[in-house]
């Protein structure tokens, strides 16, 4: 009788794993990393799929950016497209920010682009970049902002 109720259990722990695993593979964002380069913060968010950088708006700074890419070789079939978010934790370098996934209006990523909405707790200078992997859009921001460098001083940029 144990023999059959531990085996009922582990078969039980099995198919749930398997639901957990199948939920996870059921998102657009990977994960959201930061770290410092150089004189810059970076903000990485990776995708579950590759996806090819488009634009943003506005283009240097602001509160609230936007940056609109596609979804390559997505089987829409196994993703359920909904809104995502990720916050990132405010550091000395990097301020407090929301990532929010948006899936195109029509829900058709061949028409329409996704988008994300970064939301920084305070206005950034920024520049944002397709990742090297080709499955992530990087943010950088300057870790010491334009206004307080002395004059003629400038920013190196990071490296492609």
């Amino acid at each position: 009788m144990k023999t059959i109720f531990l085996g009922m259990s582990l078969l039980l722990l099995t198919l749930g794993a398997g639901n957990i695993a199948r939920a996870q593979d059921n998102t657009i964002m990977d994960d959201v990393d930061t770290s410092v380069e150089g004189d810059w913060a970076r903000i990485r968010i990776r995708f579950s799929f590759p996806v090819n950088y488009l634009r943003h708006s506005p283009q240097e700074r602001g509160q609230l950016l936007q940056i609109f890419f596609n979804i390559a070789f997505l089987q829409a079939q196994n993703v359920t497209l909904q809104e995502e978010v990720r916050n990132v934790r405010a550091t000395p370098v990097i301020p407090g920010t929301i990532i929010t996934y948006e899936p195109p209006m029509s829900h058709n990523l061949q028409r329409e682009p996704s988008s994300l909405k970064v939301q920084f707790d305070r206005v950034v200078n920024y520049e944002v970049r397709m990742g090297d992997d080709r499955r992530s859009l990087v943010i950088y921001l300057p870790i010491v902002p334009a206004e307080t460098k002395p004059n003629g001083a400038t920013k190196n940029k990071p490296e492609k």
